[in-house]
């Protein structure tokens, strides 16, 4: 029995269609995720980010010694918000400084390292509360991508509460894609 072009083409459009689910069902998985919120709190917008990893770091310059100073947090299993580390970059009002290099004092462990001041520090927060404003150039950087906070919310010397929640999501084992996040 002969099949007609049209039937053939269309066995191959269907054959590449169920080949290409099954490598996507046995390709991707889904689970919980790590979701960052940035809510403003003036109009109550709410920003979601994905933590691939649970980390996330926040960046500023200094409002007083003009110099950048970047603060790490990762997202514990509870969604509680662990600040690890604190790295600037000059001594001054208002940054931290601990007189017994590599000690642990009352703010942690401290160490110069590469012309910069490390702080290292276990200190949990339900949600962090903060003012942006434009000059402190405020930052949040995950793995490699830096988001500017200033433009994330449209709006300059706003209130935001940061927070973080797991959330269903699609990850993929080849990279092909970035994962997806499902609404619950």
């Amino acid at each position: 029995m002969k099949h007609s072009k049209g039937e053939f083409i269309r066995i191959i459009i269907i054959s590449l269609i169920i080949s290409s689910s099954i490598i996507f069902i046995i390709g991707s998985n889904i689970q919980n995720g790590k979701i960052l919120v940035i809510q403003n709190n003036t109009t109550g917008v709410k920003s979601e980010l994905y933590l691939p990893d649970g980390g996330f770091s926040l960046g500023y310059t200094h409002s007083v010694m003009k110099t950048p100073a970047e603060e790490f947090f990762v997202v514990d299993e509870n969604n509680e918000i662990i600040l690890e580390k604190t790295i600037y970059e000059s001594y001054g009002v208002g940054l931290p400084f601990l007189s017994n290099l590599g000690d642990e004092g009352d703010e942690g462990v401290f160490e110069i390292k590469d012309d910069k001041f490390i702080l290292y520090i276990n200190r949990t927060f339900s949600e962090i509360n903060m003012i942006i404003s434009p000059i402190p150039e405020h930052y949040i950087k995950i793995g490699n991508t830096k988001y500017d906070l200033m433009d994330m919310l449209k709006e300059p010397d706003c209130s935001i509460t940061i927070y973080a929640y797991d959330k269903k999501i699609i990850k993929n084992f080849f990279n092909i894609s970035s994962s997806i996040i499902l609404n619950n």
